[in-house]
């Protein structure tokens, strides 16, 4: 006569045979699922917007298309956000830039762009030329004018005279070159001839000293000499003279107004 304990102990026994064999018989839910690629380590790149499939494969230093026969990806411009991506053998997620859509290039101006002309240096005798159209320097500072220029007393006066006290600064109207410095013709006494760039000379007249030899380059503004009363003169001035070409011109149409 079989026992009660014999007949729970048979009962557990079918028991677990039965379940062994229904496993047997087909394939279980999680083996139907292809996880073959997951034999290597690696992660899931959760795919964000903008981003490539070509973008993430060269992130993570694969091909295209071993990225898409791994993930069974047919067409790779159908790539939707969220999917998430097999990287074999990645051991940390890699930060891929969005791709961004390049806007159309504006048309080209068809107005040709100017090109830089460096400014062309002036030659020796432009120089000059400029430097004689330049308006002269007054030979003396805070003088009066005591005599214009053209006729006095029936006869032609060449220059003007500024009166001044005497040993007051002579200046040179404008840079040049000494031509004399000594006395002068009957009547001029010490006096100061220089030679400007162009064809202008001035004259300096009357000096009681001169402080410049024949020859010396002076500058615009230099002091030359000093006023005196030599030669015919009643009085300490400057007689001043601006000619061109040798001939007297009156030195109001040259001097700084």
């Amino acid at each position: 006569m079989v026992s009660l304990r014999q007949i729970l102990i048979r009962f557990a026994l079918c028991l677990v045979l039965g379940l062994t064999l229904s496993n047997c018989g087909g394939v279980s839910y999680y083996d139907s699922f292809d996880y073959s690629h997951q034999k290597s380590d690696g992660i899931y790149h959760p795919v964000k917007k903008g981003q490539t499939l070509y973008a993430i494969a060269k992130a993570y230093g694969m091909s295209v298309k071993e990225l898409q026969s791994i993930n069974g990806i047919q067409d790779p411009s159908g790539l939707d956000v969220g999917h998430h991506l097999w990287i074999p053998d990645a051991t940390q997620l890699v930060y891929v830039a969005p791709t961004v859509e390049k806007a159309p290039r504006e048309a080209k101006s068809s107005a040709p762009k100017k090109k830089y002309v460096p400014k062309k240096r002036k030659t020796k005798a432009e120089r000059k030329a400029a430097a004689s159209k330049r308006k002269l320097l007054w030979p003396v500072r805070g003088g009066t004018l005591t005599s214009r220029f053209g006729t006095r007393n029936g006869k032609n006066h060449h220059g003007i005279d500024i009166g001044a006290r005497r040993g007051t600064p002579i200046r040179a109207a404008e840079g040049g070159t000494v031509k004399f410095s000594g006395w002068g013709p009957t009547g001029y006494g010490l006096m100061i001839i220089v030679k400007h760039p162009g064809n202008l000379t001035t004259v300096y007249a009357h000096n009681s000293r001169n402080l410049v030899k024949k020859g010396s380059k002076v500058k615009r503004g230099q002091m030359i000499a000093r006023v005196g009363k030599t030669g015919r003169a009643s009085g300490p001035h400057v007689h001043f003279e601006v000619r061109n070409d040798a001939h007297a011109k009156n030195p109001f149409l040259y001097l700084k107004k």
